[in-house]
């Protein structure tokens, strides 16, 4: 018997190996080594899933962002997962325990579906850290986080409906939990659904499968007053599930009930929607979130290390804020991976080593080049490669050229003789114009600072994307 439980953990281990290696796409190589390469298995119980974690901010940061990508990838090799738990490690979870116990197989019970009673509310699905509080607003989200605020708060907004559109990263989640978690405390007898289309559309399936489709049907038309529906998109291409969910809203906004849709585009530039579901969500209130300003992101950094009990140095957050300019989870995530790391080496949170842990999680960076950056701002201020490179000092190439300096030394780690020689400049041309941008970007709302965001966050997609 013990041979045969360590043949089954030996498995489990190199199932959970398979999961390690599926879950390295999208990742850099730094954040693979920090988060996931340092996750230990524990137990598989045929349903969940039990991982160890260093500590608590190694723990935060998976569940907050590995938990889903985890349980999609890991039913590949545990087919029935249906639960990640992450528990804290203090010690080698692989070291047997002389406690005279064997280590057991799971049982494999199969799970049947089942649907909450219609007006049961369901254990709280929504992220506590989620709240109105914690977000931080500013001119690129103040109009989206006003109407959820007022939606949660049973203010007339002309429209029961709101439709958050965003890029992934922006806050569209973050919006969506804060009005569960208010609604849920300060209307308690509220009925809030919270679910994503694929989590829609699969209930749906499940519920066809086995013949519990009215179960179905009463769980959100009768059983909700509030319905959190996000990632619309997927509804894509999925017409008897579109059409599920064209009653389902006009059952729900008949009734005068409330909803909150998120999505990253327009509804009427989401491909292969059938014209009653472009329809409804065409007609709800739309509410766009920008990329944050400089401004903006500094405060979410600040805000994230004080709600984590840090003084982080002012120097690190406005470094932070000027190197990411895309994504707050990818702005977060940098920060923890500092937090993480001061924390395990016990050395101090310095200039340093905010630049040696980005560089080490945003590894994608240094394989730009002073040709990529100047192509970007190029196409960004309507001027030619000659141009940039000429004599000419017309504002609007003057200014390109300046830009196009400062991101080749913010992006790259050529030297400041070749960034001069690249676009034919001296090496005290050079100082010149990376002080001059500064001075500009310091200036309250610096015209130059939008741009040089717009053609950050060009450069880095580029990045990403290949």
């Amino acid at each position: 018997m013990e041979n045969a439980s360590r043949r089954i953990m030996d498995r489990m281990l190199k199932e959970w190996e398979a999961v390690q290696e599926g879950l390295k796409e999208g990742l850099s190589r730094g954040q693979y080594d920090l988060w996931v390469a340092t996750l230990r298995f524990l137990q598989f119980d045929g349903h969940e899933l039990v991982l160890g974690c260093r500590n608590a901010l190694h723990r935060d940061w998976v569940q907050s962002h590995l938990v889903p990508r985890i349980l999609t990838v890991g039913r590949d090799r545990f087919p029935r997962l249906k639960k990640v738990r992450l528990e804290l490690i203090s010690q080698d979870p692989l070291q047997e325990k002389d406690d005279g116990q064997e280590w057991q197989p799971p049982e494999e019970v199969p799970r049947q579906l089942s649907f909450a009673d219609v007006g049961q509310k369901p254990r709280s699905p929504f992220n506590p850290r989620f709240t109105f509080d914690q977000f931080v607003v500013g001119r690129s989200n103040h109009f989206a986080y006003a109407t959820c605020l007022a939606m949660a708060g049973q203010q007339n907004l002309f429209n029961q409906s709101i439709y958050l559109m965003a890029d992934p990263g922006l806050g569209k989640s973050h919006l969506t939990h804060a009005v569960g978690n208010l609604l849920t405390t300060s209307q308690p007898d509220t009925r809030v659904r919270y679910v994503t289309a694929e989590q829609f559309a699969n209930e749906m399936i499940r519920a066809l499968k086995r013949d519990r489709i009215e179960d179905f049907k009463r769980r959100y038309r009768d059983g909700c007053d509030v319905l959190l529906l996000e990632k619309v998109e997927f509804f894509s291409g999925k017409r008897k599930i579109q059409d599920e969910l064209v009653y389902t809203l006009d059952e729900l906004l008949d009734r005068g009930r409330r909803i909150i849709c998120t999505g990253k585009t327009a509804p009427q530039d989401i491909p292969r929607l059938n014209h009653e579901l472009r329809s409804r969500l065409g007609g709800v209130l739309v509410a766009p979130i920008e990329r944050p300003d400089f401004v903006t992101r500094k405060e979410i950094i600040q805000r994230k290390a004080a709600y984590d009990g840090v003084e982080l140095p002012m120097e690190v957050a406005e470094f932070l804020a000027d190197r990411i300019t895309s994504d707050v989870r990818q702005l977060e995530s940098c920060l923890v991976g500092i937090l993480a790391k001061s924390s395990i080496l016990g050395i101090p949170i310095t200039l340093e080593l905010a630049r040696e842990v980005t560089q080490a999680m945003l590894d994608y960076l240094p394989s730009l080049s002073i040709p990529h950056i100047a192509e970007a701002v190029c196409a960004n201020f309507g001027v030619s490669m000659e141009e940039l490179r000429s004599r000419a000092r017309h504002k609007q190439i003057s200014q390109a050229r300046q830009l196009a300096m400062y991101l080749c030394r913010k992006y790259t780690s050529e030297s400041l003789n070749a960034i001069a020689q690249a676009f034919g400049r001296s090496h005290s041309t050079v100082i010149y114009s990376l002080k001059k941008v500064d001075r500009e970007l310091a200036r309250k709302n610096s015209q130059l600072r939008k741009r040089m965001e717009h053609v950050a966050h060009r450069i880095e997609t580029r990045c990403l994307d290949g």
